[in-house]
């Protein structure tokens, strides 16, 4: 920690505190993300773990960048790239004046970069499982950066189960309120769609105290699906039935007169909120189409930039710097196009290549059946160096 200068505490969480910080040797602004450990003997915390894996093999400009990480004897540093503000922030600050054309500049900038973060993440076997708006950090350019990579998972393995205990409640997919524990990116899309109405509406578009209230509120907006549109949910160990309630229509929900509400918006909201989790990983593809007017991020430049320089300093931890879909992702060429400009980074900025998630073999050519007998390990040999390097008790950490 010698080389940086501590500056002010930007939040506090379950994990420890982030710190705005200052490089010594280059001058950069960074966060530092101190993350404590229990008892002596219990190890690093392995949810710790995960996120260095994963920051350290994802490297995207969708993504917050992992600079460094520091050992100390009551936990771990990460050093990240600072980020001025988060989208919750954005979202809730009624003070910022902004032209009516910005604000829908700022949406259809701000929806398309959540799904190419989400995309990337994906099309190398990762869900993420807290998707919310103070995990997307804001640049002071306006950009936005998927952070908090605590709760993320490989999927692909259609025998492997998870926890529905994930994400936040008021985006949170139904299938894990009834208990579901084989999903894949599908649930992330939901969280997304969730936010993507937050957008629109500028409030949270589920909020409630409990499951119960947050489904029925839910099914208030969405309808309770016929017998075909449920997707499984039927199935699964936790349903419970609700009253069937006609869907009203989302033209209904956001009138024309609402920024940003066009007709191609709320067709990419229908697909991305599909009770059939198999169904909203297509809206995926549609982040370089329905969610932009074809002007890409230049359309939301000048509201963006405003919007991150204007929340500096502004709750940067509260989450971030703080039926089944679990089949293998689909390549779109906005993943592609993502891959090569990463990688284009990654040698810009001399950063070390991560650890393939799948013994090296590009995505496209493992095969289908590998999937179902393959246990991706969750620390391989190179990682168990890299932290034994940077001397990480791992004895007992559970990796």
């Amino acid at each position: 920690m010698e080389r940086y200068t501590k500056g002010i505490v930007l939040g506090v969480g379950t994990f420890g505190k982030v710190l705005m910080a200052t490089d010594k040797e280059t001058g950069q602004v960074v966060a530092i993300k101190k993350i404590q450990v229990g008892e002596k003997g219990e190890g690093v915390n392995v949810t710790a773990l995960r996120e260095v894996k994963l920051l350290r093999e994802l490297r995207s400009p969708y993504l917050v960048r992992l600079l460094d990480v520091l050992p100390q004897k009551r936990g771990i540093n990460l050093v990240m790239e600072y980020c001025e503000s988060d989208l919750e922030h954005v979202i809730r600050d009624r003070s910022r004046l902004l032209s009516a054309g910005d604000i829908k500049a700022y949406m259809q900038a701000s929806t398309r970069m959540i799904l190419r973060a989400l995309q990337f993440c994906h099309s190398r076997w990762v869900v993420h499982r807290d998707i919310k708006p103070n995990n997307f950090l804001v640049t002071a350019s306006g950009e936005l950066k998927l952070a908090d990579f605590g709760l993320a998972r490989t999927f692909g393995s259609p025998d492997r189960r998870y926890t529905n205990q994930v994400f936040a409640r008021w985006y949170r997919p139904p299938e894990l309120f009834y208990g579901s524990t084989c999903y894949g990116p599908g649930v992330d899309i939901w969280a997304a769609g969730c936010i993507f109405a937050e957008l629109l509406r500028r409030n949270p578009w589920f909020s409630g105290e409990s499951d119960l209230e947050v489904l029925g509120k839910i099914y208030n907006a969405l309808g309770t699906p016929q017998d075909e549109g449920w997707g499984g949910l039927r199935a699964m160990p936790g349903f419970v039935e609700f009253q069937a309630t006609p869907a009203p229509g989302l033209r209904k929900l956001f009138p024309a007169s609402m920024i940003g509400a066009s007709d191609d918006a709320l067709d990419l909201l229908g697909r991305m909120m599909a009770f059939d989790a198999s169904r909203r990983r297509q809206s995926a593809a549609a982040a370089g189409g329905a969610a932009t007017d074809g002007t890409g991020a230049k359309t939301g430049g000048a509201a963006a930039a405003s919007a991150g320089q204007q929340g500096q300093q502004q709750q940067q931890v509260a989450g971030g710097q703080q039926g089944s879909d679990a089949s293998p992702p689909a390549s779109g060429a906005a993943g592609l196009a993502d891959s090569q400009q990463a990688e284009e980074q990654q040698q810009q900025h001399g950063a070390r290549a991560g650890t393939p998630l799948f013994g090296g073999l590009p995505l496209s050519e493992v095969p289908e059946s590998m999937l179902g007998r393959v246990e991706r390990p969750k620390l391989d040999s190179s990682d168990m160096q890299y932290f034994k390097k940077r001397k990480f008790n791992l004895d007992d950490s559970g990796a």
